[in-house]
């Protein structure tokens, strides 16, 4: 019994130790790294073992109207994204239950921004345009490699 206890403890010590390993591990890798934003992410995708698969959007349907053309579809995503911020605050200034309005989104933008941010438009591209783009760009020779 002595010794299944004693083996508990130290694998709960174990457990402790490489967590605040891999801590300072990381915490290292990010604070030496010249892109903290990318390094960052790209720590929380290995911890996480996050492994996104891009699947394009072959078919929509809102409102019972279906959508397959990818320019539509673009253009339903951007209608989207511009009017619920909209719909949410009046949504939103309905709910209250005292004369208190609710603040918009231009609001919390003035509070951060002195000019408002620019619209979002998403757009489809080929496969190619992308692929041209990508090698147009010049390669930075990284440090680490």
């Amino acid at each position: 019994m002595e010794l299944k206890r004693h083996h508990q403890v130290y694998c709960k010590i174990l457990s402790n130790v490489i967590k605040e390993a891999k801590i300072i591990y990381y915490d290292k890798k990010i604070q030496k790294s010249s892109s903290k934003g990318k390094t960052t992410w790209d720590v929380i995708k290995k911890v996480t073992n996050n492994q996104h698969s891009h699947t394009d959007i072959q078919e929509l349907t809102i409102d019972s109207e279906h959508l397959k053309d990818q320019q539509d579809i673009a253009e339903a995503f951007n209608h989207y994204f511009l009017t619920i911020i909209d719909k949410t605050n009046k949504n939103s200034a309905k709910n209250k239950t005292n004369n208190e309005k609710a603040p918009t989104f231009h609001y919390y933008l003035e509070q951060n921004y002195v000019h408002p941010p620019p619209s979002l438009v998403i757009k489809t591209f080929l496969i190619k345009e992308i692929t041209s783009i990508i090698k147009a760009l010049k390669t930075k020779k990284l440090s680490w490699v």
